[in-house]
């Protein structure tokens, strides 16, 4: 794509997708432009701007609400050059935002019956879900890190995304990998995750995650703490969440 646009990020979802035909609902679920320019269709082969990548990753609760984390370049680099919102040489900011869905969608309730879908089982009694998304600050003083997540007890599973521009070493993305069942531990108003990742989408490294809901709204209160491991490398950070939410869910 080359001609410049502003972006923002959609969600197309089908709740009868077993029938013929099937019907979609289709929302924006940015709240703001994320992005501004072209981007790349042709992947590492492309010409455009390649400054979101391919990091957008979803994934549902047992409830079958999507949490959907995305890459966003829409805030200037306090580094600048900034000649603008839409001059090419005004240097940006890439981080990672998550948003989550909080009801259905109009077409009607989950397909729970048909050829296609079976009555899903209850939750087990004392099933424990985690949910998160907001800021930490950086390794780097003034700097801030993005991060979103889902942790769900049930059948044990797991879903993260992290970035911190201010990385020492440089900037650094983390994102579940998935490749191998994750461990979750809730103790009253924390959980401990842990799971396979990809850090700057390349895979082999381990994530452990420490996230504590401490009250509503969390800013200030929430702790999010982070560790990655991999070969000839380690990452830490975390403290109280400067801005966001984290939430403990009982079932």
């Amino acid at each position: 794509m080359q001609n410049w646009a502003k972006w923002n990020v959609y969600y197309a979802e089908s709740v009868n997708g077993h029938d013929a035909p099937p019907f979609f609902v289709r929302s924006v679920i940015s709240d703001h432009v994320i992005h501004r320019g072209t981007i790349s269709t042709g992947g590492l082969g492309g010409g455009a701007d390649r400054s979101l990548a391919d990091l957008f990753q979803i994934a549902f609760d047992p409830q079958h609400f999507a949490n959907v984390a995305f890459s966003d370049d829409h805030k200037v680099s306090p580094l600048g050059p900034n000649n603008g919102d839409d001059d090419p040489t005004t240097r940006r900011l890439i981080r990672a935002n998550f948003t989550h869905q909080l009801m259905t969608t109009a077409a009607g309730s989950i397909v729970t019956m048909g050829t296609c879908a079976g009555p899903p089982p209850p939750p087990p009694p004392g099933a424990e879900k985690i949910t998160g998304g907001g800021q930490i600050a950086s390794q780097t003083r003034g700097q801030t890190a993005n991060f979103g997540f889902v942790a769900n007890s049930n059948k044990p599973n797991a879903s993260l995304s992290y970035h911190d521009d201010g990385a020492t070493g440089g900037s650094m993305d983390v994102h579940s990998a998935n490749t191998s069942v994750p461990s979750i531990t809730f103790s009253g108003n924390c959980a401990t995750f842990k799971g396979d990742a990809k850090v700057n989408q390349k895979p082999g490294y381990t994530y452990t995650v420490n996230a504590c809901d401490n009250a509503d709204p969390g800013a200030g209160k929430d702790t999010f703490f982070i560790s990655v491991t991999g070969p000839n490398f380690s990452y830490s950070n975390g403290g109280f969440i400067t801005s966001g939410n984290i939430q403990i869910h009982k079932q």
